[in-house]
């Protein structure tokens, strides 16, 4: 059970009600990871509009971005995440055996080299940015543009974002 409680459309702030909407249809239902977010409405109505320009705009394939972010799910153990994140993964184009063999990826033959660039480069900065070591930030450059390595660290720390205020708040897997 979440530490708190979601907010139901009746009684969510009047500006959240349109959104309410617009999520029910996408989802079939308003997620849990939203209706609790609506405690905060004004950060709710910010914070959809950034996570589709980080998700949804750029130049990094969605498999990759995916991939980059199941794995940020899997190392912080975020269970509604990685419900949530497999079922887009497999949408973008991950296959079972790179779900199954992402922990193994450095001996797994699933992982292009630029796929296993960014599943490292996606470890070490989950693990500890402050920590990124040289050759994992020339193997990024080697597949990568800037601006496309920009994009790849946004997309990792919204997903270390969401992991960490689901769990933080115990929020029920209601996605996957």
């Amino acid at each position: 059970m979440a530490v708190v409680n979601t907010i139901p459309k009746e009684k969510a702030a009047p500006e959240l009600k349109s959104l309410y909407d617009q999520l029910g249809r996408q989802f079939g239902r308003m997620p849990n990871f939203f209706a609790i977010m609506a405690h905060r409405p004004k950060v709710l109505k910010h914070f959809l509009p950034f996570y589709a320009s980080i998700m949804a705009d750029g130049t990094i394939e969605a498999k990759h971005k995916e991939l980059a972010y199941l794995k940020v799910a899997q190392i912080n153990g975020c269970e509604y995440e990685i419900r949530a994140h497999t079922v887009s993964a497999k949408k973008a184009g991950v296959t079972e055996e790179q779900i199954r063999e992402m922990d193994f990826y450095h001996r797994s033959h699933a992982f292009e080299e630029k796929e296993k660039a960014i599943l490292l480069y996606t470890e070490r900065m989950t693990r500890g940015a402050s920590a990124m070591r040289d050759r994992t930030l020339q193997e990024m450059r080697k597949h990568f543009s800037e601006d496309q390595i920009v994009e790849l660290t946004l997309v990792i720390a919204i997903a270390n974002f969401t992991n960490r205020f689901n769990d933080a708040l115990q929020v029920e897997p209601d996605l996957g």
